[in-house]
């Protein structure tokens, strides 16, 4: 795989970075909307890919993006101070169930570990990229359910599998589905995920479905328009 993944308006070098730029990331950075946000948190930046779609979406913006893995926090950092906002941008590296925020935030993003796992089994930080126990995500949401603002979004990509136990946790926690997006692999391959926002308000959900690749492996025209801003190339 290509150590730069090229987008229409910056770069990401993803060398050193545990997880690589992909369709999971693609679709949050492009579902997610705010109203004209002026603090985001993005919760396990690596390469800082959702950082940067998150300012090409609100040039305006000012972001803490933290990471736990050094190697990835290194291209996050160098990714930042290669992009035409790196003073809105701020790559921290650490631990987010650890770390001291200042403030709320009015837009949190995160593409979280998803493949829960026993505690005892998560020993090394690459594999903390992708699994996580039950009960640390438990720990995860509710820093975010924490640092979000009273009229803030709380916007994560997760396994459709997940979404009871989201559901869960956003009634126990005081959060509420503003909006989620179903995503369809293909049409032979439905609920491949969920793209979830949640906010302290109650409101009616709205809800849609977004399916990513044709039967041929082609890409739907309702993809490709989602992402038209973001991709580098032509799909």
């Amino acid at each position: 795989m290509s150590r730069n993944f090229e987008f229409k308006y910056f770069t990401v070098n993803q060398e050193r970075s545990a997880l690589k730029v992909g369709t999971d990331s693609m679709l949050l950075g492009a579902l997610l909307d705010a109203d004209t946000p002026k603090r985001c948190l993005d919760l396990g930046a690596g390469s800082g890919v959702l950082s940067l779609m998150t300012c090409q979406q609100y040039p305006n913006i000012s972001v803490d993006a933290i990471e736990i893995d050094l190697p990835s926090h290194q291209d996050c950092k160098e990714n930042f101070g290669n992009s035409a906002w790196s003073e809105n941008l701020n790559a921290i590296l650490g631990d987010y169930l650890a770390y001291s925020f200042m403030g709320s935030y009015d837009l949190i993003v995160s593409n979280p570990p998803f493949y829960f796992e026993h505690s005892d089994k998560i020993n090394k930080v690459n594999s903390r990229t992708k699994h996580i126990s039950k009960a640390l995500f438990i720990e995860f949401f509710t820093c975010a359910q924490r640092l979000l603002s009273g009229e803030g979004r709380f916007w994560l990509i997760l396994p459709y599998g997940h979404l009871d136990l989201i559901t869960k946790c956003a009634e126990q926690y005081g959060l509420y589905i503003y909006s989620m997006t179903t995503i369809h692999a293909k049409p032979s391959k439905p609920n491949s995920r969920i793209v979830i926002c949640l906010s302290k308000k109650e409101t009616t959900p709205r809800k849609q479905a977004l399916t990513v690749r044709n039967d041929d492996n082609t890409y739907t025209k309702r993809y490709i328009n989602l992402t038209k801003e973001f991709h580098g190339k032509q799909l």
